[in-house]
């Protein structure tokens, strides 16, 4: 994301999806964003852009980010290309902003923490919950972002 686009992210409500054929993992944070939380994940099913903006509604968020696995070598992949429809969607559907960030390895961090946290072996089994922390890994890396631009002027 560019510095511009980072910025623009102080202050503000956000919530980052995790993009799955079955399932969209969902994290939030607060305006401060002093805390990354999961939600329940989204079933993506035909009704999912009307479930999405219940959740968006209900969480009052302000800016969607929405994971994309991005190649190095910018090659495009049948997942990326599915990933794309639907942010196109949820453009044409919704009046907030719509941004897309790196979740290349999210998944894979989402495990680590689960392991790391101390997570029993049948919970990060349980469907949905890897979505949902990849959904607040993704999330946590933007903020540190953020944060890295040192203090803002929005509180």
């Amino acid at each position: 994301m560019t510095r511009q686009t980072l910025e623009s992210l102080r202050g503000r409500r956000l919530m980052a999806l995790d993009y799955g054929m079955r399932r969209i993992g969902v994290a939030v944070c607060d305006e401060l964003h002093i805390l990354v939380s999961t939600r329940p994940v989204i079933d993506n099913t035909a009704s999912v852009l009307e479930d999405l903006r219940r959740v968006l509604e209900r969480e009052r968020t302000e800016v969607l980010l929405v994971g994309v696995p991005r190649l190095h070598d910018e090659r495009t992949t049948p997942i990326i290309q599915e990933i794309e429809k639907f942010i196109v969607s949820i453009r044409a559907a919704l009046s907030i902003p719509v941004h897309e960030i790196d979740e290349a390895f999210s998944t894979k961090e989402a495990r680590r923490v689960m392991i790391q946290s101390g997570m029993k072996q049948k919970r990060r089994q349980t469907k949905g919950v890897k979505d949902q922390v990849a959904a607040a890994v993704m999330l946590e890396s933007v903020l540190e972002e953020v944060r890295s631009l040192g203090p803002g002027g929005v509180i």
